[in-house]
């Protein structure tokens, strides 16, 4: 899909925002599609879903395969911890590749066979014979899901989001309204794979199943989340001549480094926005230390302390310097800077969206619990189905995630097709984005409260025994369990599931919709970039 006419050149040379080239593109279609949601995003979608099934598949039982190949149950965390965050920083890395070099739809077609290569490796390691292998499993492991998964996760991230939402014409009031619902699709099938990943391939890699011997079971896991990534690819590829390719800007997110530096030299302001933004990355570094260094005691706690002050300073610091860009008006040329006043102005929309990125960061601290310590909690519940047989089969303490994703794909349609329209008609307007935010972060705080003593309420309910006082033992971690049912368990997940509704989809639309084109990539990396800082 070719643009009809060059972009306009500003006098500095860099392009102005292409209002007009970019219309041609929708009117230029081959086909005009009546429902652009359905017959062109759904080869989109699909990718995310099965990206999410990917990620979430391997991630459920990550850290009790670490230990069965002979990692301690520190490492195991920590290596997880330190994987995560990875995956989320790596969105930067391929928001660089679609905005500047290669474009969107070549940036997630590269990273997902790149991708899928990782998981074929993590499937290979998981295979039975090799498992028993240290000198062979680790390094297979290791570099399938760093190198392959790791990488491959954070440059797809940004920009299969942003693709979709480049489908829908801006001038097409039908399109338009389209879009807002596209969000909460792409929200809604991330949830689906997670769905799938933590309701029955959790229960597949402990257990195994009718045809899948237990000692296979995560081989099978994670050889269904290769097939199931491979098989995405393909669709991605069937869907091409759909859809709209935004060309890669002129050198987008390279000025906006150089901006940013120029400016730290010249306003105050400037200068907070780079030292909170080197804070950030500084913290991620010593998180990484942390990780690494968890079995000596004292050297963790002070990395982890150091990491929390870099933390905080770079969320005040997002803070400050986001609540007026005008700073940035030094910069222009008709200013006497020597950027372009429309790019300078676009800069100061993507700044602007800094304080709720710093939001999204206090927000992902609750977020994160569902994979940390919620999982954690669950398997030092009792698991049992049947609480009176000592030896009864036990449900994986990692299924309990699964109710996240149910509480987000039953209420995410409720909220758009009831709630929100029975707002503005009440209200006389839309619920607001940060309005929806603040109700999310509530409902978030009440639920990291009730987990709190919800913990205690484990803790003093005393150890499981079987008849001969033994410590009954969970069949994934093989840790002591407590007397008190896996269900009491559940309310954790619904309240981050609740509050996701709210923060999440809202995020992906707000960032969208805040900044000019040749920086939606960048503005999804930098909202995804906001999770391995926690």
């Amino acid at each position: 899909m070719g643009v009809t006419s060059a972009p306009l050149k500003s006098p500095m040379g860099s392009p102005a925002v292409p209002y007009e080239p970019v219309q041609t593109m929708w009117e230029a279609r081959p086909r005009k599609y009546k429902s652009v949601l359905f017959q062109v995003c759904s080869f989109i979608l699909m990718m995310e879903l099965a990206e999410r099934l990917s990620y979430y598949g391997i991630n459920q039982g990550l850290k009790n395969f670490m230990q069965k190949i002979g990692w301690s149950l520190v490492s195991a965390s920590a290596l997880k911890s330190t994987w995560t965050s990875i995956c989320y920083l790596t969105p930067l890395f391929g928001a660089y590749l679609a905005d500047e070099r290669w474009g969107r739809f070549r940036t997630i077609l590269t990273f997902g066979i790149w991708y899928c290569i990782g998981d074929f490796l993590v499937a290979i390691a998981a295979y039975p014979t090799v498992m028993t292998n240290s000198a062979v499993v680790n390094p297979i492991f290791i570099i399938g899901l760093f190198v392959g998964i790791g990488i491959g996760t954070g440059a797809i991230k940004s920009n299969v989001i942003t693709l979709g939402a480049d489908q829908f014409d801006p001038h097409d009031p039908s399109e338009v309204q389209q879009k807002e619902t596209y969000f909460s699709y792409f929200y809604f099938c991330i949830n689906i794979g997670a769905g799938f990943s933590y309701g029955y391939l959790s229960v597949l890699c402990v257990d195994g199943s009718a045809q899948i011997p237990a000692e296979y079971g995560y081989f099978a896991t994670y050889m269904i989340c290769a097939v199931v990534m491979l098989f995405a690819i393909a669709m991605l590829c069937v869907g091409y001549p759909r859809y709209v390719f935004m060309p890669p800007n002129d050198r987008s997110i390279s000025m906006m480094c150089r901006l940013g530096w120029a400016n730290a030299h010249q306003t105050r302001n400037g200068f907070i926005l780079v030292s909170a933004t080197f804070c950030f990355l500084a913290a991620l570094v010593v998180n990484v230390i942390s990780a690494f260094t968890v079995d000596k005691a004292d050297v963790g706690n002070i990395m982890s302390y150091i990491a929390a002050v870099l933390v905080l300073a770079g969320i005040v610091g997002w803070v400050y310097a986001g609540q007026d860009q005008s700073f940035l008006d030094v910069s222009k040329s008709s200013m006497g800077g020597t950027f372009d006043d429309e790019r300078v102005e676009g800069y100061k929309k993507l700044v602007r969206v800094l304080p709720y990125a710093a939001f999204t960061i206090i927000w992902n601290c609750a977020y994160d619990q569902t994979d940390a310590n919620f999982q954690s909690i669950t398997q030092q519940c009792d698991l049992r189905l049947d609480r009176s047989d000592p030896d009864s089969k036990q449900i994986p303490g990692a299924m309990l995630g699964v109710f996240d994703p149910i509480v987000i794909v039953i209420c995410i349609p409720i909220l758009d097709s009831i709630v929100y329209p029975l707002y503005t008609k009440r209200v006389g307007k839309s619920p607001s984005q940060f309005g929806k935010s603040a109700i999310g972060l509530i409902i978030a705080i009440i639920g990291i409260f009730w987990a709190g003593i919800f913990e205690v309420i484990r803790r003093n309910a005393g150890a499981l025994e079987d008849a001969n006082g033994d410590p009954i033992l969970d069949g994934g971690s093989s840790e002591p369990m407590n007397d008190i049912s896996w269900a009491a368990a559940i309310p954790n997940y619904v309240f981050i599931g609740l509050a996701e509704c709210l923060i999440n989809v809202t995020a992906y639309d707000l960032v969208y919709s805040s900044v000019p084109l040749s920086l939606k990539s960048m503005a999804q990396a930098v909202i995804l970039r906001s999770r391995p800082t926690t």
